[in-house]
């Protein structure tokens, strides 16, 4: 492949309803009809290194949104809370890893869309785990990235960033005295 893959994004009033198409090497656009309007639906094509970098938008108005919070320099999705959450952590078994690992932690923050957890197993970033909040929450969760806090005045403890990938956090199950980050 000579060029690199574009991402186009279509609002709410295409047929699609806004969507996400891949473009790849001679395509020019997606093979959806469009809107009401047809041709004149709101469309924009991204290179994929700028729509991975606004976190992957499924649609214009994620994209607006996303666009938006970089203006400003917010560059978080959702508010982020201090807890002592328990939560259940598993390693998803694959072919090269066929073990049934399962560890019951704490959050340390959580968010609509992510969360800090202690962790002893020996895991990398990029990896996929299960995460759970007792019967009511359970879904899949990259790992964005993985802290050994060691230096200076820290605990020596691992820590997980977690991106949920099936469905965010209800805000329910965010506890009422959880204290807001900024």
């Amino acid at each position: 492949m000579s060029a690199e893959p574009r991402i186009e994004l279509h609002g709410s009033q295409c047929s699609c309803r806004g969507g996400a198409w891949v473009l790849l090497e001679a395509t020019q656009k997606s093979p959806c009809g469009g809107g009401n309007g047809g041709e004149g639906a709101e469309r924009l094509v991204l290179g994929l290194t700028e729509w991975r970098q606004l976190g992957k938008p499924g649609s214009l108005a994620v994209f607006q949104q996303a666009q938006s919070r970089a203006e400003t320099g917010e560059r978080r999705q959702f508010e982020r809370f201090e807890v002592s959450l328990p939560v259940r952590i598993s390693r998803i078994a694959t072919w090269r890893d066929p073990s049934a690992q399962v560890e019951e932690t704490l959050a340390e923050v959580i968010a609509a869309g992510g969360a800090l957890v202690r962790s002893r197993m020996a895991i990398e970033k990029g990896e996929m785990i299960r995460f759970a909040v007792g019967a009511a929450y359970d879904t899949r969760a990259e790992v964005m990235y993985v802290s050994l806090g060691s230096g200076p005045g820290a605990d020596g403890i691992q820590r997980l960033g977690l991106r949920f990938l099936d469905a965010p956090l209800p805000e329910a199950l965010i506890p009422g005295d959880a204290r807001p980050l900024a």
